[in-house]
């Protein structure tokens, strides 16, 4: 039996390490974007629960 792996089928790693780039730009831009409303949501939180 022979394996025949076609390269069109496969994709090739250049454009899954641009991919993996890409989506890691974007979750670092969102998370600057909200993090100090995140940093505040749980102050406030924690500092309801301590009274």
């Amino acid at each position: 039996m022979e394996h025949r792996i076609d390269r069109d089928e496969r994709g090739s790693i250049p454009e899954w390490v641009m991919l993996l780039v890409m989506g890691v730009g974007v979750v670092m831009a969102l998370w600057a974007i909200v993090q100090p409303d995140i940093t505040q949501l749980v102050s406030d939180a924690f500092g309801r629960l301590r009274g």
